[in-house]
């Protein structure tokens, strides 16, 4: 299968760019294409091949079985299937996976850059959580199946009319005590960067009177960043699986964020999902270390500091007490 934008996030279909780089863009995509990364032996590829076959059987059997999940707790036992499976699924494709901080308990909106179709798996391992992808993943041979089983929740991003319902039913999800995941960007990018965050989401968080955290998704072979994730262009699904398979000694790094509160009272001003969503972007691309480079749209981000995102003085007690009434295990 063919994509453009390879993407799990909820936002309208637009070209893959190539975030925080002047690079012209298909020279960009090639570059990412091009594979720049240490290849595993052989030996070692065939035998991840192996696992991941033997793993992807074992989730198929465990969810076949549970098969017609309802009533209560029907969203927490998918949770919990799907962070089996992605934990089990890491470990068969070799990924080592190093987390800095950790997922704020209880509900919240869960927002990261995104590079690649391992990132919902990395997410997902690290705590249970409701992810929102695009429709065509639900398509997708064996892993749409697993999804759809699992809870994932789905949109048509080339349908505008589709949002509210969608904001609607992650609204739902967090007031139900659950983490809901998203990548705002909308697309992946082939390099390290993030790229503008579109908005519409965040009005779940405010509407579920949730917080909102961060998290800033980086991979590396050693000491150096990687392209050997990126899902970009016109990749198809398998070519990107067998470079993650032929990947030696591949990290990601999950740096969990402080949470934004999204809710009204506190004195923060992330009370409209345009500051809201600000303050997110801001938060992951100050972790990732990079500049962005924008284009003149209205709706664009602004670069903001961290002293200019509670207006009022006396309001930082109160958002300390929010942000301290959730620890940080999963």
């Amino acid at each position: 299968m063919k994509t453009h934008a390879a993407s799990s996030a909820i936002w309208p279909t637009r070209r893959m760019s190539c975030a925080g780089s002047t690079t012209h863009l298909p020279t960009c995509i090639s570059r990412c294409a091009a594979g720049d990364f240490v290849r595993a032996s052989t030996p070692r590829a065939l035998f991840r091949i192996v696992r991941a076959a033997v793993a992807v059987a074992i989730s198929i059997l465990l969810v076949g079985a549970r098969t017609g999940w309802r009533g209560h707790g029907r969203r927490a036992r998918e949770s919990a299937a799907l962070r089996s499976i992605a934990a089990r699924m890491l470990r068969a494709l070799g990924i080592s996976v190093q987390s800095i901080g950790a997922p704020r308990s209880g509900p919240s909106l869960v927002v990261a850059n995104h590079q690649s179709w391992l990132d919902i798996l990395v997410l997902s391992a690290a705590a249970p959580m409701v992810p929102v992808a695009k429709s065509e993943v639900g398509n997708w041979p064996v892993i749409g199946w697993l999804a759809r089983k699992c809870g994932t929740l789905f949109v048509r991003r080339s349908c505008w009319r589709d949002l509210p319902s969608v904001v609607a039913q992650m609204t739902l999800a967090m007031r139900q005590g659950h983490r809901v995941q998203i990548f705002p960007e909308a697309t992946t990018r082939c390099g390290g960067a993030v790229d503008e965050f579109y908005r519409s989401a965040f009005q779940a968080a405010i509407d579920a009177a949730v917080v909102v955290q961060p998290v800033a998704l980086q991979y590396r072979q050693g000491h150096q960043s990687t392209t050997a994730a990126a899902f970009v262009g016109e990749m198809n699904v398998m070519a990107s699986v067998r470079r993650v398979l032929t990947c030696r000694q591949l990290t990601v790094t999950v740096n969990w964020l402080p949470a934004i509160p999204a809710i009204a009272g506190t004195g923060v001003a992330a009370v409209d999902r345009r500051r809201l969503c600000e303050l997110a972007f801001n938060a992951v691309a100050r972790a990732l270390n990079q500049d962005v480079i924008y284009r003149q749209q209205a709706h664009r981000p602004r670069n903001i500091t961290s002293a200019d995102s509670i207006t009022n003085p006396g309001a930082i007690a109160a958002t300390s007490a929010v942000l301290a009434d959730g620890s940080t295990s999963a």
